[in-house]
């Protein structure tokens, strides 16, 4: 008996090497920096309720496939994230409001707020394996290099299609910047001094990649879904079209509700015909909303006592 507590002393203490507490002050301050940042979530929720053009939703179907896709294609996100750092980390799904509340800030706030505040909380609940920044960081960055790669595959591959239908100075303007923002972001993540920082096994990274390049894929299927379901006639060539520019948005740097931006784009380039800008306008629009709900209950509820205490 003695041999076995001696032994359970001994993990306790090397538990707590591994896995210090967190200082009283620093502790402190996490917090507040927390609060601060659910109440700038909550600040642009109520800012942005007041814009919403309920009339918008007039066009929303009743056809039940569409709102199950439209569940799937938002919870993406959070959930594919939760599932690298289960992987990483052994998260619990209680972790997931964390993850939605993430999402939301990065798309209603500014990008990364999202990120940071995912940190704060992070950091608030351990033990988590290796390190919080080190590896919340490595994930960041390999989902803007699959991102990124993907986005530039699209329009290398796409590029014929595009200029067939939608030609002109606005495309060639469009692209021109885009191409320049992935090219300058993927030569930042391919400077050697700069992934010598990366915390992640070789293992874990290429595992890392591998699931956010799922996640794109199947957001890009869910997303091409939700377009055929509100226009059944919908052709091939205007689906893939779209879906290259919905990805080409997506690079946009902190712009929040890059969804939005969509819409007036398609107008713009493909004209009021196809009926395209109305489907996009309205998942846009159904997912700002969905943005301002979760938002709203998720920051919420990071004020509750409990919510701060439990993993």
């Amino acid at each position: 008996m003695a041999s076995s507590a001696s032994q359970m002393n001994a993990r306790a203490d090397q538990a707590a090497l591994l896995f210090p507490p967190t200082p009283p002050v620093r502790e402190w301050l996490l917090t507040l920096a927390g609060l601060g940042l659910s109440a700038a979530i909550l600040l642009a929720v109520l800012v942005q309720l007041g814009g919403i053009d309920t009339s918008r939703f007039a066009a929303a179907p009743a056809n039940p496939w569409f709102w199950l896709c439209f569940a799937l294609f938002y919870a993406l996100g959070p959930a594919m994230e939760w599932l690298i750092l289960h992987r990483l980390w052994k998260l619990r799904a209680a972790a997931l409001p964390a993850l939605f509340r993430k999402q939301v800030a990065n798309e209603i706030v500014f990008g990364y707020s999202g990120d940071a505040q995912f940190y704060l909380w992070a950091r608030q609940h351990q033990p988590l394996k290796g390190s919080v920044f080190g590896t919340l960081r490595d994930v960041a960055v390999l989902s803007a290099l699959a991102g990124n790669l993907a986005t530039l595959a699209m329009m290398v591959i796409n590029a014929p299609l595009l200029y067939a239908i939608a030609g002109g100075t606005l495309l060639n303007s469009f692209a021109a910047s885009v191409a320049v923002i992935i090219l300058s972001s993927l030569g930042i993540l391919v400077m050697r001094r700069f992934v010598s920082l990366l915390t992640l096994s070789r293992r874990d990274l290429i595992v890392t990649f591998c699931l956010h390049s799922l996640r794109i894929i199947l957001s890009l299927v869910f997303t091409a879904l939700l377009w055929k379901l509100l226009l059944p006639g919908l052709s091939p060539m205007i689906l893939i079209a779209v879906a290259t520019l919905r990805m080409m948005v997506h690079r946009l740097p902190l712009v929040p509700a890059r969804d939005a931006l969509l819409a007036p784009l398609v107008l713009a380039l493909l004209g009021p015909g196809s009926g395209l800008a109305a489907a996009t306008m309205l998942v846009a629009a159904l997912t700002l909303v969905t943005h301002l709900a979760v938002g709203a209950l998720t920051s919420i509820a990071s004020f509750l006592p409990a919510s701060r205490t439990s993993l």
